[in-house]
């Protein structure tokens, strides 16, 4: 499921425009962009573009609160409840009608999306807390109106994708005294030299932004570059609502792909916690979250080679993506990161198509 020509095969994709950079062992091994930074196709991208990088943030979210883990101030089995009270109080959706949940809900219940929550972000909870607070409600705020709605099934109970990451991210807030944001520039961003990922993009930055698109029945139609998760004017999203560019985010792969020390020195993580983020969290009746990959802390973790077509050395790779086709895989095994980026929503088939032959194609470079 490789190819010995990226740029042969991203160009034959017609794709309004895209990005992608290898590392290996800290250092560039491969770098190719094409297409237009405008719709008007007259600005060449010139791989400083900025992406929406929408569900790849989550590997971000999820490595920040794993930093707080790993220093004893979160505990992956602590209530949610511990942080955030107003969790202590659940109700699901069973057979029989609206229940109150018996099972408490863990920190490790929303890493690993077994928390109950749905994807709902048009919720009555959530229109009333923008009308109330003008718009302006903070993470955990917003956060807090997520559980008026009935969970979806009991905590641990069951595996949906879902906004259990935007709730880990008001967790980190609170544990670390921080609003997420500062958090993650202090923590990750800063370290890292990442001076281009933030959620909230400056008049400047915003010019920098590559056209998105919405793709529909083989036509790109140009869409606002706006992120439908930045719930309100100061919502961090910790599931969805970041923004980067290649050169920053292949910085964080790397460091997670070199047992989680970066380029620079910084350990990001310690190497058994790397360990640790990709361990399958599922329960053994749990469908895959990819075909030959279960879903870990925060991120795809692949466990079985032939299912997922794969014919490059990835047993350890990890990972995720962006509904704007942006894609990660990390394979610590190999000291091995890519970050692919383009911004089209609606691009199903990138997913099936593209994003596996990008994870081979990185063993034969």
């Amino acid at each position: 499921m490789h190819t010995n020509d990226m740029a042969e095969f991203l160009i034959s994709k017609n794709i309004p425009s895209c990005d992608i950079c290898v590392w290996e062992d800290h250092k560039e091994i491969y770098r190719f962009m094409c297409g237009f930074k405008n719709a008007s196709k007259t600005e060449i991208i010139k791989g400083d573009e900025l992406y929406y990088l929408y569900s790849a943030s989550k590997v971000i979210t999820c490595t920040a609160a794993m930093r707080l883990v790993e220093r004893g101030t979160i505990g992956l089995d602590d209530p949610v409840s511990k942080y955030i009270p107003e969790y202590a109080f659940l109700r699901y959706k069973s057979p029989e009608g609206i229940k109150p949940c018996t099972n408490v809900m863990t920190v490790r219940h929303l890493f690993s999306m077994r928390g109950g929550l749905n994807y709902n972000i048009d919720s009555e909870p959530i229109k009333t807390v923008r009308k109330e607070t003008d718009n302006k409600a903070d993470t955990l705020t917003m956060v807090k109106s997520f559980i008026k709605e009935p969970l979806e099934f009991q905590p641990g109970e069951g595996f949906q994708y879902s906004l259990c990451h935007d709730v880990l991210a008001a967790v980190v807030e609170v544990a670390s005294g921080k609003k997420f944001g500062e958090y993650l520039k202090s923590e990750i961003f800063s370290p890292l030299g990442m001076e281009n990922t933030g959620f909230f993009p400056t008049e400047e930055e915003q010019k920098r932004f590559a056209a998105q698109y919405k793709y529909k029945n083989g036509i790109y139609y140009e869409i606002p570059c706006t992120c439908a998760f930045r719930l309100s004017k100061n919502y961090e999203s910790g599931g969805a609502g970041l923004f980067s560019c290649v050169n920053d985010y292949i910085k964080f792969a790397d460091a997670l792909a070199c047992n989680g020390t970066s380029y620079n020195g910084y350990q990001l993580l310690k190497p058994e916690t790397v360990v640790l983020m990709r361990q399958n969290q599922q329960s053994p009746d749990t469908p895959p979250v990819k075909p030959g990959y279960n879903y870990a802390l925060g991120v795809r973790s692949m466990t079985d080679k032939e299912k997922a077509e794969s014919d490059g050395d990835t047993e350890q790779e990890f990972g995720w993506d962006g509904a704007a086709g942006s894609y990660t895989a990390i394979d610590p095994k190999n000291r091995l990161s890519v970050f692919y980026a383009q911004h089209v929503l609606g691009h199903d088939w990138i997913f099936s198509d593209v994003h596996p032959v990008i994870r081979d194609s990185i063993y034969f470079l």
